[in-house]
Parts: C-alpha cells; structure tokens; sequence
C-alpha cells in the first residue's frame, strides 16, 4: 500500500473513530440529562415525604381518626415504595453515566491514538522525502565540484 493510501486509510479511520467518540459523548449527556432528571424527580418525592410526614397531627384530628390514619399510612406507605423505586432508578442511571463516561473517554482517546499516529506517518514521510531531496542536492553539489564549477565559495 502506498504513501497516499496509508494516509488516506488512517484518515478515514481517524474520522470515524472521531464520529463515534462524539456520540460516546453525545450519549454521556444523553445519560447526565436524565439523571438529574431522576435526581430532582427524587428529591421532590423525597420532600413530599417530609412533608406528608409533618402532618400526621393534622391527619390524626376530627370525628374519623381511625379511618383517616389509616388513609395516612396507606399513603405514606405508597410513597415509600416511590421513594425507594426512585433511587434505585438514580442508582441505574448513576452506573449508565458512569459507564457512557468511561466509552466516552475511551473513544476518544482511541481517535487521539489515530491522529497521533496519523501525524507521525506523515511527519516520517516528510523527513524521507526532505532526506531525498538532500541527497539529490548533495550529488548535483558533488557534481558541480567534480567538473570544475565549484569554486569553494563566493569571491
């Protein structure tokens, strides 16, 4: 495979790596998003709770108490379970975060893998070519000293 086509390979792949490591990306704060979504959504519930739970005196007044505590429990009861199937949706999601982050950072540094070594192809075939190009006029030199039309500097 020649030069240009080496290149162009490592091109083409520098740019698809450099795709996916922007979706990686993209999904990391798809992933973010959502969590502070659940987050908030846990905190409220977590405050209704709070809540709901201070007014238990005020449940507990009138001519139906019995019935009213009851109410009350059965309800606090419900938001407990929300409460604890909220964090463990956070929980899920912290770990999907964590995982998105870490694809995230592995694409890309696979796409700076493929720039790095992109750029030192190029830069080897730079120091060949410049080497070459030495060659031919150190041998155009060498000839011109050979036939009499060095003079060994300017007079």
């Amino acid at each position: 495979m020649g030069d240009t086509q080496r290149l162009k390979s490592l091109g083409n792949a520098g740019r698809v790596m450099g795709h996916q490591a922007d979706l990686a990306s993209r999904q990391r704060r798809e992933a973010q998003r959502e969590l502070d979504a659940q987050r908030q959504r846990l905190a409220d519930l977590e405050g209704y709770f709070r809540e709901y739970t201070s007014n238990i005196g005020f449940a507990a007044q009138g001519r139906n108490r019995a019935f009213a505590l009851q109410n009350y429990r059965q309800f606090m009861g419900r938001i407990e379970e929300t409460i604890e199937h909220q964090r463990r949706v956070v929980d899920e999601l912290e770990q999907k975060l964590a995982q998105r982050a870490t694809e995230a950072r592995e694409a890309r540094t696979r796409t700076e893998s493929v720039d790095r070594l992109s750029q030192r192809y190029r830069d080897s075939i730079n120091r060949r070519e410049e080497r070459g190009e030495q060659r031919v006029m150190d041998q155009h030199g060498a000839s011109n000293t050979a036939s009499g039309g060095g003079s060994g500097g300017w007079r």
